[in-house]
């Protein structure tokens, strides 16, 4: 599964990050990064019954974006020079942070009380 359990919770449930391939970055990443599944529909399979396993465990599953100039730059910044799963992980958990984080500055910010 690429994922990573993010260690807060959100809404009461643990939130976990989920890498989430379209089919042009799965085949743009997958160049890179052979530890990937063999093809997209492989993959997309497997994902499908990963976030199911994960939201019927309790958690908050957010599906992060794996965009592959997003992802390398974050890799550059790092010094991760030959980024695998755990990269993969990594950048989901880091993704999901900041959208739970955007999520509670909005509801501090539009807040009645």
């Amino acid at each position: 599964m690429i994922s990573e359990i993010l260690g807060f919770q959100s809404d009461n449930r643990p939130v976990m990050g989920f890498a989430w391939y379209d089919s042009g970055s799965f085949d743009k990443l997958r160049e890179a990064m052979p530890d990937m599944s063999e093809s997209y529909d492989d993959w997309r399979l497997g994902a499908q019954k990963d976030l199911k396993k994960a939201e019927q465990e309790g958690y908050r599953v957010i599906r992060i974006a794996m965009r592959p100039d997003d992802f390398f730059a974050w890799c550059r910044q790092r010094g991760i020079g030959a980024p695998g799963l755990s990269a993969r992980r990594a950048f989901a958990a880091d993704q999901a942070r900041l959208v739970v984080q955007a999520e509670r500055s909005r509801k501090k910010a539009f807040s009645f009380f």
